[in-house]
């Protein structure tokens, strides 16, 4: 089981706080949500595009954590679900084509 937090990075040496978004996977989870969660993380860490969310860093302690950005909005896919009477088809095309780069 994962949860996932918000927070606030600073980075070492730095005088910059970067809103983040805290991953956890629990220690109480099997084998197979383990393998998941660090192939998540193998993937967030070789896909590097501008359109997509950066992965900062891995904790790889008894509760491994990912952090990356923090979406204000959360996941785009839930956003779009709940507010898909709300929302125009120039956004929608718009992020359509940011995707598609």
């Amino acid at each position: 089981m994962t949860v996932v937090i918000a927070g606030v990075w600073v980075p070492e040496g730095e005088n910059i706080k970067i809103p983040v978004a805290i991953k956890v996977l629990r220690e109480c989870t099997g084998a197979e949500s383990t393998k998941e969660f660090l192939e998540e993380a193998y993937i967030m860490v070789t896909v590097v595009h501008p359109n997509l969310l950066q992965l900062l860093a891995v904790c790889l302690t008894s509760e491994m954590m990912l952090v990356t950005q923090l979406m204000p909005l959360g996941c785009l896919l839930d956003y779009v679900r709940s507010n898909k009477d709300k929302i125009g088809s120039k956004p929608l095309l718009n992020w359509c084509t940011q995707i598609a780069r």
